[in-house]
């Protein structure tokens, strides 16, 4: 920090030699677009001569002006030319109106900075606040599912608050190195402490993207690929998710806006189950079978497991009666302000979400303040502060220990009244309770729930300060300090005791610390040199720095169930973890304009990253990330007919890198504790390629923007071709030296595609107003090279990609046939499964995704509805498959569980002649895996928003009325899918964890929701 002030005051000495320089009258003035962004690269020129200026990053400019009648001419590429007479003004605020016929935008870019999307060389695509807050949803990332083109959000089933995977245009690693980087008004937002469940069970916790408040949002762009990511370095590999907060306006007074909302979910998409067969085997009841293989339930009286004599009939909905209503409430206000000098605005807000299992419950506090004030003519100081508490309370457990997942195989006449409350009290002890001897595949829902705990906490603090400096008219400085830094704590564990895990009940906290400090500077030139040629050139430097630290430790068996603290423990263990990250960073970046017409881009970067610091090399490994990009407005080149509004093409090439994970280019070795009070010191089994280098991707780009019929149609396409080198992974190891596996650069990945957008106004009058959007994405990812004699990657749960082949292909067991395709039988008329564990059954890459997007406007009565679509893709029901073995599934009904011939031959190729009870036939079925592949295809009315924006004529006749603004609506979230293949689960919000392979199962997830309510915005 001594440095940033030494820096300052030098800066300020400057300002005080340039104080002698101006000679004639200053004007000065800051310059917005209409929604109050403010607009860098104005051309402010005085009419009829050659002086001129352009606005600085903050929309701020200075110009010296010859007399009091002279014109000055704003003009900026898609807005309207504005022109001003000077009079005895001597500052001029302008709002820069969008043109009409030539439909523009200003977008957030790289490093914060807003440049006209015309004038990009590469695709943008961002969201406005409406866009996101208009179906009233709490979860950031959920709000953006559907919305960008190339971008497909998968949800976990981890219920309210779980997390979610994000893909931009595709996987591109072979360890998971895949996701975006998070950006917050120019400062990165650390998107990790999320929690994955597995297959064996766990929960699922968002990352830090959550924690943002929806309300508090201006607008995101999503930098897609390399090519508009290129001055992120390492970290812009996988694309960056740009976030601006709403800010204070000048010149505006105070301003209060409130928005709040209200919903209720209920579990919707769940497992279709059968209604028929009971309890039992072979077709006989057995009030002790842990099956539904029992004889047809017509509401016979029979022995219940209990003991009681009770009518033996189907239970339909157990699991959506074990389930409730979840809630959630969100209230935000906000106070805005400004005058010539400076603007604010704070924000508080608390959200209260109520999941749909008894006790889960995830509680969510925000404050944001952010703040600009002019110092003087020379120097304004930009800050923003938010703090962030979130509070998670009983998360359910997904995949295969889950509340869904016994429940699923549950004989379907065990009554959820019998279940309850799940124990018995015996000698003071919690007893579950159950139907059968309780063990892992075998659990009351209601005693689980009882016996595990978990609790979260989370307390967020982020911000920045920043100097804007005016040096000359033409030159800006900014010297910028950004912080992100958070406290977690968490306990779980289990209330009581269980047949299933001697180390019941038990106590496990966890706590740690996570801080990233980013010291930043920019020198900016912009000039416009001429009629024809306006300049922008940029150089600065970064300096980043994290540390995470995490201290765990576990109880061992509690002494009893009523001691829950970490001292009752009988065999207390203890685990802390340290890393620490430095990159440093210089780079540039410029822009050549010749006649608003003609754009040229280049951006350069190189990093010095601890994390690619090899203990074998005596020099610091450096990396270099250029970039290119070239556009040109065509209709500002040539003449196209009339109903051509606008056309543009653009090109790109960029390469960018990613690093790796702190402490991976040595080997670790740790110690742990051990029995009798000992420790012990842990050898690593992994070796260390000692030259390992980031992954690289470089990328090629090309596209066209074109608008029709004076803006009513808009069409934006895109082609990349981007391939990901040195991918870092795991081969095997020298099992001689003591290695199990071999960190090192292995391979390449190859993502390419397309990407279009479709904007139309199909009807536009002074009352009415319809708009139709429509996002279509396709991408193929491949590997393209494997080290070696390296055939094969797995990523785990028997998903795969071979050299040369898609990535995410799906292994799995399949019957054995004959040469005609008939299944092959064994002796007892079962039908024989191959074995070999490398057949591909399917895969999970979609074919392609999409959207559409509907708004609708008459008279301030609006509705909005936006459908998701994916078309291709193949995902395994494990959930079906479980239930299937245990004769619940609704498919087990066919035949009307008969014995029958199964179709097929038998081992000597003559017709199978033996027969078998459906019991033998559905439970043998259970072990194919190509019987429980399905097509991941859907279509979903993801959002619908009905309501009505009160026109100001109406409240403005109100007497004494302090509201200017006020919309009311009715939202909807995930309401119903128009088609879907899966068998009633929800094929997109299915997969256990956010990690690659799981998104190829449907794996006994939290019920996927159906949510309604209704949202309020009003503003004084």
């Amino acid at each position: 920090m001594k440095n940033l002030f030494k820096l300052l005051g030098v800066v300020f000495l400057m300002f005080t030699i340039n104080i002698g320089w101006a000679q004639q009258r200053e004007v000065t003035g800051a310059v917005t677009e209409d929604s109050g962004m403010s607009l860098p690269g104005v051309s402010v020129v005085v009419k009829g001569t050659t002086i001129g200026t352009v606005t600085d990053i903050n929309g701020n400019y200075e110009i010296s002006a010859p007399s009091v009648t002279s014109v000055l001419v704003f003009s900026f590429v898609g807005m309207e030319t504005q022109e001003i007479t000077i009079g005895s003004q001597s500052a001029i605020d302008v709002v820069m109106a969008t043109d009409a016929l030539q439909v523009d935008e200003v977008v957030v870019t790289a490093l914060g900075i807003k440049r006209s999307k015309k004038a990009l060389g590469y695709a943008v695509q961002d969201v406005k606040a409406d866009e996101i807050t208009k179906a009233g949803n709490s979860d950031l990332v959920s709000a953006l599912q559907g919305k960008v083109a190339g971008v497909q959000i998968n949800q976990s089933g981890g219920g309210v608050g779980g997390t979610s995977r994000i893909d931009i245009r595709g996987a591109s690693s072979l360890i998971g190195n895949d996701q975006p980087i998070w950006i917050v008004d120019g400062v990165p937002f650390d998107n990790g402490n999320e929690r994955d469940g597995s297959v064996w069970g766990g929960t699922s916790r968002a990352g830090g993207a959550f924690d943002l408040n929806p309300e508090d949002i201006e607008s995101i762009s999503i930098l897609k690929g390399p090519n508009a990511a290129a001055l992120y370095g390492e970290r812009g590999g996988n694309g960056v998710v740009l976030v601006t907060t709403k800010s204070g306006k000048r010149n505006k007074g105070l301003g209060i806006s409130y928005s709040g909302g209200f919903t209720m979910s209920e579990a919707a998409y769940m497992l279709d189950l059968q209604d028929k067969y009971g309890q039992g085997n072979d077709g006989m009841y057995d009030n002790k079978s842990t099956s539904s293989w029992g004889p047809e339930m017509n509401g016979q009286s029979l022995e219940s497991w209990t003991g009681e004599m009770m009518p033996y009939e189907a239970q339909k909905d157990r699991l959506k009666d074990f389930t409730r209503t979840g809630t959630t409430q969100k209230h935000s206000v906000a106070f805005t302000g400004g005058n010539d000098e400076g603007a604010f605005r704070v924000s508080l807000g608390k959200d209260i979400m109520n999941g749909i299992y008894e006790d889960h419950k995830i509680e969510k506090i925000t404050f944001d303040l952010r703040a600009d004030y002019d110092i003087n003519k020379w120097l304004n100081v930009d800050t923003k502060v938010s703090f962030f508490n979130t509070k998670g309370n009983e998360r359910p457990e997904i995949g295969n220990y889950s509340y869904v997942s016994y429940f699923n195989s549950m004989p379907m006449n065990i009554r959820n009244e019998d279940l309850a409350p799940g124990y018995d009290i015996i000698g003071g002890s919690h007893v579950e309770n159950l139907y059968t001897t309780a063990n892992a595949n075998y659990r009351n829902p209601y005693f689980l729930q009882a016996q595990t705990t978990n609790s979260d906490e989370k307390n967020r603090t982020f911000g920045y300060v920043a100097a804007n400096l005016k040096l000359t008219s033409d030159l800006t400085a900014k010297v910028k300090y950004g912080m992100d830094f958070y406290q977690f704590s968490a306990v779980e564990g289990y209330l009581f005791g269980d047949n299933v895990d001697p180390n019941r009940p038990n106590y496990n906290p966890t706590q740690s610390k996570f801080k990233e400090q980013n010291y930043e500077f920019l020198l900016s030139y912009n000039k416009e040199i001429n009629e024809d040629f306006t300049i922008g050139l940029n150089v600065g430097a970064n300096n980043r720095n994290s540390t995470r630290e995490t201290l765990r430790a576990t109880s061992g068996r509690l002494a009893s169930e009523g001691d829950f603290f970490l001292g009752a423990g009988s065999n207390i263990k203890a685990s802390e973890s340290l890393s620490e990250e430095e990159v440093r960073s210089i780079y540039g970046f410029g822009q050549v304009a010749y006649r608003n017409m003609l754009f040229l881009d280049f951006t350069a970067r190189n990093d010095w990253s601890s994390t690619l610091t090899s203990a074998h090399t005596d020099f610091d490994n450096d990396y270099f990330y250029p970039s290119v990009s070239l556009s040109g407005i065509v209709s500002e080149m040539i003449e196209l007919p009339q109903w051509v509004s606008f056309a543009k093409v653009r090109g790109s090439w960029a390469k960018v890198g990613k690093g790796t994970q702190p402490y991976f280019t040595a080997q670790n070795f740790s110690i742990s504790n051990w029995s009798y009070d000992l420790s012990v010191g842990n050898v690593p089994d992994v070796s260390i390629d000692p030259n390992l280098k980031p992954e690289l991707s470089t990328s090629i780009e090309f596209g066209a923007d074109v608008r029709l019929f004076q803006n009513r149609i808009g069409l934006d396409f895109t082609y990349y071709h981007e391939k990901t080198e040195n991918q870092i992974g795991y081969v095997k190891g020298i099992e001689e030296y003591g290695y199990s596996r071999d960190l090192t650069n292995i391979g390449e990945i190859l993502n390419k595609g397309i990407e279009f957008t479709l904007s139309t106004t199909p009807v536009k009058t002074k009352d009415l107003t319809v708009g139709v959007n429509f996002n279509f994405a396709k991408n193929e990812g491949t590997l393209e090279k494997l080290k070696d004699e390296i055939n094969r990657y797995d990523f785990g749960a028997g998903v795969v990609a071979y050299k040369g082949g898609k990535l995410g292909d799906m292994l799995g067991n399949v019957y054995n046939k004959d040469a005609n395709g008939s299944k092959i039988m064994d002796e007892n008329g079962l039908m024989t499964i191959n074995q070999d564990d490398n057949i591909v059954i399917g895969n999970l890459q979609a074919d392609w995704t999409g959207s559409i997007n509907l708004n609708v406007d008459y008279k301030g009565l609006f509705v909005s509805a936006l459908v998701s679509i994916q078309e291709g893709g193949d995902i395994i029901s494990s959930s079906e498959r479980s239930a299937t073995g245990s004769g619940t599934a609704a498919r087990t009904t066919e035949n009307g569980r008969i014995a029958f011939f199964v179709d097929g031959v038998n081992e000597a190729g003559g017709l199978n002649d033996v027969m078998i009870s459906a019991e033998e036939y559905w439970r043998q079925l259970a072990k194919v895996d190509e019987e429980f592949l399905y097509d991941a295809s859907h279509m979903k009315l993801k959002e619908l928003a009905i309501g009505y924006n009160i026109p100001k004529s109406i409240l403005s006749k109100l007497p004494h009325n302090p509201i200017k603004s006020a919309r009311v609506s009715f939202v909807g979230r995930n309401l119903f899918y128009f088609y879907k293949n899966t068998p009633g689960t929800a094929p997109d919000a299915s997969a256990y964890s956010t990690e690659y392979a799981a998104q190829a199962y449907d794996f006994s997830p939290v019920p996927s929701t159906r949510t309604y309510g209704v949202s309020l915005n009003v503003g004084f």
